[in-house]
Order: C-alpha cells, then structure tokens, then sequence
C-alpha cells in the first residue's frame, strides 16, 4: 500500500487538505460545508455538514452530531454546546456568529471556549474532560 504524505493550507477563509506530491486536494472546509474526496471505511455514519443557531444552550441531537462538520451561531452570549459525540468520534467544530460560546463534549465538561471565526476538531470521549479538542486556526 503507498503512502501519501498530506499537508494543510488556509487560502480564502478555507481550510485545505492536499497530497503533498501531488498537490491535489483530498478535503476542503469552509463555513458552509466540505468538500472532500474521501474513500475507505469508518466506523458508523459520518454526513457531511450541519448549520446550527440557537439563543439558549444546546445538546445536538442524533442527527446534529452524525454530521463530520458542525457550523454553530450562537445567538446569545455566554451559551454552552454540547456535542455528545461517541468515543473516538471526531467533529470539525467552527464558530460562524459574533459570539463566543463553550463547546464540551459531555455535560460533566469543563468546556472549551470557542470563539467567532474560530474552527476546533473534536475527537470524543465519554468521560468527562477526556475529549480532545484541537484549535485549528
């Protein structure tokens, strides 16, 4: 099996994934989705992208937290999000409104304070403050 070597850039309030040898992009993400071209497997059902914007604290339901990408608008200032992803399941988190808002993954977290502009990859943890969160940009 080869092995590509992969690299990150930002180019336009975009986040790209590419072959370093090639050059040739593998995943793209922006505010309002991804674009990506992706095979294999996973374990369990990853969609692409969720737009979320809520004036009060917010657990994602099923089909918020299925998605590989969640886009959050907190409406309201000092708000908490809670994603509820499964162990070792991974979200790209971006804060798409003027507010900063506390992302866990559990209730029992501490939290994580994400602010406007600002994208965190998630990996999930069913224990309280065991999530990896990842600041991006």
């Amino acid at each position: 099996m080869a092995v590509s070597k992969i690299r990150s850039r930002w180019v336009d309030g975009l986040l790209e994934f590419f072959v370093a040898a090639s050059g040739n992009n593998v995943l793209k993400i922006t505010e309002t989705g991804i674009d990506a071209n992706v095979t294999g497997t996973q374990k369990g059902a990853v969609t692409g992208s969720v737009v979320i914007e809520k004036a009060d604290d917010y657990a994602l339901a099923a089909a918020d937290k299925a998605n590989l990408f969640i886009s959050i608008k907190a409406t309201a200032a000092s708000k908490v999000f809670t994603l509820g992803l499964a162990a070792g399941q991974i979200a790209l988190v971006y804060n798409h409104g003027t507010n900063t808002f506390t992302v866990k993954n559990v209730a029992d977290d501490t939290g994580t304070a994400l602010e406007t502009t600002k994208l965190a990859l998630v990996v999930g943890s069913a224990t309280a403050n065991a999530s990896t969160v990842i600041a991006l940009n």
